[in-house]
């Protein structure tokens, strides 16, 4: 009856569709940058440490939280202890001061002690020991065996009751003779001693 009706009847209905969809797609909310992140990387909090390279500085990306790994403290003065760096500051007029820590700071066994019993307390060998040790930040261990104990026993010769100023790792050394070796716990802080597998002689 009216054959361009038809016609055209196709191309508008196409129309109206496509209408009807892009106001759909309108209506949709937009997802924020922030949600699309969370979408994309669900354990960012945690996330480690990260560096991104670029021309201008390099930028730091730092993921914070409870969940954060622990890490070691840099630069480590036992791992690299000769650090050609060395700050100082003034200390006076005509005086600089070093920051960093010294040998002694370091490691305990190193400091230096200046050992001095008076005789008429008649000492032992584990007097002696004891007073080296006083404020030293290590402790004498209980005698875990006979010649342990055997050398505690003995009285400090006279020859020991002034050593010093020395190294403390070389006082307790000379304090308990050749016969034995000094065995030192970092973690306790404790200063033990057993008897040498080869004894020292003198020719």
């Amino acid at each position: 009856m009216y054959p361009f009706l038809k016609t055209r009847a196709i191309p508008l209905a196409f129309l109206i569709a496509l209408t009807a969809g892009c106001a759909h797609q309108q209506q949709a909310p937009q997802q924020s940058e922030s949600e699309r992140l969370a979408a994309e990387y669900p354990l960012v909090d945690r996330m480690t440490v990260a560096t991104l390279e670029g021309d201008g500085p390099d930028v730091r990306v730092v993921a914070t939280g409870l969940d954060q790994p622990n890490h070691d403290v840099e630069p480590d003065i036992y791992r690299d202890p000769d650090d050609a760096y060395v700050e100082v500051l003034r200390g006076g007029r005509y005086a600089l001061v070093a920051t960093n820590t010294t040998l002694q700071q370091r490691d305990l066994l190193e400091q230096i002690v200046n050992v001095s019993i008076p005789a008429s307390v008649n000492p032992t060998v584990e007097d002696g020991l004891r007073y080296t040790l006083q404020h030293t930040g290590y402790n004498l261990c209980a005698p875990q065996s006979d010649p342990q104990k055997l050398l505690y026993s003995r009285s400090l010769p006279a020859a020991h009751f002034h050593l010093g100023p020395m190294p403390l790792y070389e006082a307790l050394q000379v304090l308990a003779g050749s016969a034995f070796e000094v065995q030192a716990d970092p973690i306790a802080r404790l200063i033990c001693y057993q008897v040498r597998d080869q004894r020292l002689v003198r020719e």
